[in-house]
This record gives C-alpha cells, sequence and structure tokens, in this order.
C-alpha cells in the first residue's frame, strides 16, 4: 500500500474515533407528545458560543453596555474573552465585568461572573481571558437568566469591543 493511501486511511480513522466520541446531533423536530424520546446524552456537555460586539465609538458609551443574551437552558460559564481595537484614555481604571442578572435584576446590580474584571486599557486587539468566579452558584444559569456587561470608569475614546462567551449545557 502507497504511503499516500496509508495516510488518507489514518486521516479517516482519525475521524471516525471522533464522531465515535463526540456524535454530531440529528436533525429533529418534536410535537410535544415525543420528548420522552430525547436522549440527555444528546444534549448534555454540549456548548453554546455567545458572541456579542460593541461596534466603533459606540463603546465608549456606558449605556450600550447591559444585557445582550437570554440564556434558554441551563447552564455554565466555562470560558469568557474580550477583546477591543481602541483602549481607554481615561486616567482611571476603564473595565469590564460579566454579569448575572436573575429575575429582574437590574443591570450593574448583578452577581459577578469573573473573579475579577478585565482592563479596557489593556493592550489592542490581544485578547483576554477572563477568571471564571470559584463560586459554583455565580457561574451557574438557568434558563431565562441574561448576561449582562458591566462597565467601571470613563469609557473615553474605548471602540470595538468584542466578547466571547462559552457556555455548557449542564
Amino acid at each position: 500500500m502507497s504511503p499516500d493511501i496509508q495516510s488518507q486511511l489514518d486521516a479517516l480513522a482519525k475521524d471516525v474515533n471522533s464522531l465515535k466520541k463526540n456524535p454530531p446531533m440529528k436533525d429533529h423536530i418534536h410535537n410535544g407528545f415525543d420528548s420522552s424520546k430525547v436522549g440527555w446524552p444528546d444534549i448534555s456537555k454540549r456548548v453554546i458560543y455567545v458572541h456579542h460586539t460593541i461596534y466603533g465609538t459606540a463603546a465608549a458609551t456606558a449605556t450600550n453596555y447591559g444585557v445582550f443574551y437570554i440564556v434558554p437552558v441551563a447552564c455554565t460559564l466555562i470560558k469568557f474573552q474580550e477583546v477591543h481595537q481602541t483602549l481607554g484614555t481615561d486616567a482611571g481604571a476603564v473595565t469590564l465585568m460579566l454579569e448575572k442578572l436573575t429575575s429582574t435584576t437590574a443591570p450593574d446590580s448583578g452577581v459577578d461572573m469573573l473573579a475579577s474584571t478585565l482592563s479596557l486599557k489593556a493592550t489592542i486587539n490581544s485578547v483576554q481571558t477572563g477568571t471564571i468566579t470559584g463560586t459554583i452558584a455565580n457561574r451557574n444559569l438557568i434558563a431565562g437568566d441574561r448576561l449582562c456587561l458591566e462597565d467601571t470608569g470613563t469609557l473615553t475614546a474605548v471602540a470595538n469591543v468584542t466578547v466571547l462567551v462559552e457556555l455548557q449545557i449542564i
């Protein structure tokens, strides 16, 4: 057998093993009467990726931060990243926090989901990864909870703030 065919077979075997470990969810429709047929292994441990960007100079206005996602299912925060294209120029601290809002909690009054804030004065175009809080109750979400960005400081000059939130279904 030629080395080229063997490398193709090895790549195919690797793909098959990957699919066995993490099979794709099949397309399906439910009518409400067949919920007993939904297999928990099909949805548990799946990851939801939430992207949000505050474009241009809108990121320099505090009222443009706030709720950006309503949680559809019980899940837990597993990763939070942020990047900005223009940093804050104010002399004081300019930071960003991810908050969990429950029930009727207003923005900036929620539960901190990170152990500490991220600086909006950090190096531009450099992805920052937040440290997730060690308090399990603060990083777990239920359907209907909301994710909110809380800014602090004077946002002068901040532009193009993008966040990525990874949530694992529990």
